[in-house]
């Protein structure tokens, strides 16, 4: 855990800049696709680029996929991080083979933190990620959600774009509550 976000990595567009000509590795795991894709990704970045499979069985579709693009697959299931001096320098095997290493790509699931647009009743869509309309807008009248939730790879940026837009359609919304409440409050003999 102390390594995360500083030389064990999950986005190669937020970090790859930052590590390129590095020799990286990609961890495979419960994230299959994810992690497979990303070490094609990370290989943009540098020429040394390890997959250790760590439990995947690879196809010879995937394999040749990796290997054609010069991506060095080490079997075996991996044992842990070899740190020194606050610095990732590899990756432990289990049968003790140490692997040199500067960062490791790896592939969380993506788990929306939704608890509290649950909590209200918001609906959540067949792929575990809230609904709404493109503001933004959930199921719930007056309740919108932005960024992770909705979409699992929004950036920073992206979803600070979104809160904008919802910034705005919540106004809207909270503007028209007041000039309806204000229509209702004149009396009806005066409208």
């Amino acid at each position: 855990r102390q390594q995360w976000g500083v030389d064990v990595l999950h986005c190669p567009y937020c970090h790859g800049y930052e590590v390129r000509d590095m020799p990286l590795a990609v961890l495979g795991g419960d994230n299959r696709p994810f992690t497979l894709h990303q070490a094609s990704l990370v290989r943009q970045w540098s020429s040394d680029v390890v997959f250790f499979p760590n439990r995947i069985v690879l196809t010879s579709e995937e394999r040749t996929r990796l290997t054609s693009r010069g991506i060095r697959i080490v079997e075996g299931a991996v044992a842990g991080l070899v740190v020194k001096d606050n610095r990732l320098s590899g990756v432990e095997l289990a049968d003790g083979q140490i692997v040199p290493r500067s960062v490791v790509f790896v592939g969380p699931r993506f788990v929306p933190r939704d608890e509290l647009l649950t909590g209200l009743g918001c609906e959540a869509g067949e792929d575990g990620w809230m609904r709404t309309d493109p503001t933004g807008h959930t199921s719930v009248p007056g309740v919108w959600a932005v960024g992770n939730v909705v979409d699992s790879p929004a950036q920073l940026i992206n979803a600070a774009g979104a809160g904008t837009k919802a910034a705005i359609a919540l106004n809207h919304f909270l503007l028209e509550q007041d000039v309806q409440q204000a229509v209702t409050a004149i009396p009806s003999d005066h409208r």
